[in-house]
C-alpha cells in the first residue's frame, strides 16, 4: 500500500505540475491506500500542497510564466476565505463532503472537455480594477471550496479563470502559487481539529515534489489542451467512483 500510495502522490504532483488540477486525485489516494477517514484524507492533502505550491511556485517563477498582476488579487481572496471553508468543512458530515469533493472532480473533467472559447472574453473587457475585483472574487469562492474540501486551488480556480478568457497557461502558473496560500489558511484550521496526519504528510509530500518538477517540465512543452483532455478522462471516472460509494 506505501508503494501504491508513493506512485499515486508522484502521478498526482506530475498532474499538478502540468496541468494546475491533479490535486485533487490526492484525497481518494490517501483514503484507499493510506487508510484515512475522509476529513484526515483532505487535511493531510491540503497541508502537503503547502511545499507542492513551494516547489511549483520556483518553477514556474524561473520559466517566467507567473503574472503577478493576476495571481496576487486571487491570492488575497483565497488567503481569506481557505481557513472559513477549513472551519466550516470540520462540521460538514464526511458523505456530504464526499459528494462535493466528487462534483468538484466531474465538474473539472468536463469544463476540460468543452471546446476553447472564441474572441474577447469578459477579461479582455474589463478595466484593470474590474479585473482586480473578478480576480479577488474568484480567489474568495476558490478559497472556501478547497479549504472546506481539502483540494487543491486549481481545480477550482482553472475552470473558472478559464471561462472568463484568462490564459491558459496564465491560469495554471496562478494556481500554482493559490495551493500554497490555500493550503496554510486552510491548514490553520485542520491542525487545531487533529486532520492532519503527520507521519504520512512528509511520504506523501516527497513524492508529490518529484512529480510536480516533472510536470513544470511538461507544461512547458507539450501542449496544455492535450494534457487536460488527458486529465478530464482519468478525474471524471475517479469523481464518478466517489460518488457512488458516497451514495451506496
Amino acid at each position: 500500500m506505501l508503494v501504491a500510495l508513493a506512485v499515486s502522490s508522484f502521478l498526482v504532483g506530475t498532474l499538478i505540475g502540468a496541468t494546475g488540477v491533479g490535486g485533487v486525485l490526492l484525497i481518494p489516494a490517501i483514503m484507499f491506500f493510506g487508510g484515512l477517514g475522509t476529513h484526515e484524507a483532505m487535511g493531510t492533502a491540503l497541508f502537503s500542497f503547502l511545499f507542492a505550491g513551494i516547489v511549483a511556485t520556483v518553477s514556474y517563477q524561473r520559466y517566467g510564466t507567473i503574472d503577478w498582476r493576476v495571481t496576487l488579487p486571487v491570492v488575497a481572496g483565497s488567503f481569506l476565505s481557505g481557513y472559513a471553508g477549513a472551519y466550516v468543512g470540520a462540521y460538514v458530515p464526511a458523505r456530504a463532503l464526499n459528494i462535493m469533493l466528487a462534483c468538484l472532480i466531474i465538474f473539472s473533467s468536463l469544463y476540460s472537455m468543452l471546446p476553447a472559447r472564441q474572441g474577447m472574453g469578459l477579461a479582455q473587457r474589463l478595466s484593470q480594477r474590474g479585473n482586480t475585483l473578478l480576480l479577488f472574487g474568484i480567489g474568495l469562492f476558490t478559497g472556501f471550496l478547497c479549504g472546506m474540501t481539502g483540494a487543491g486551488g486549481g481545480i477550482v480556480s482553472v475552470p473558472v479563470m478559464l471561462l472568463f478568457s484568462y490564459a491558459p497557461l496564465q491560469c495554471i502558473a496562478t494556481s500554482q502559487v493559490l495551493q500554497m496560500v490555500i493550503s496554510v489558511s486552510g491548514s490553520a484550521s485542520n491542525m487545531g481539529n487533529g486532520f492532519i496526519s503527520y507521519s504520512m504528510v512528509w511520504w506523501i509530500t516527497l513524492c508529490e515534489l518529484v512529480g510536480i518538477g516533472v510536470g513544470a517540465h511538461i507544461a512547458h512543452r507539450v501542449p496544455v489542451r492535450l494534457l487536460k483532455r488527458m486529465v478530464s478522462g482519468l478525474c471524471m471516472a475517479i469523481g464518478l467512483f466517489i460518488a457512488w460509494r458516497a451514495l451506496l
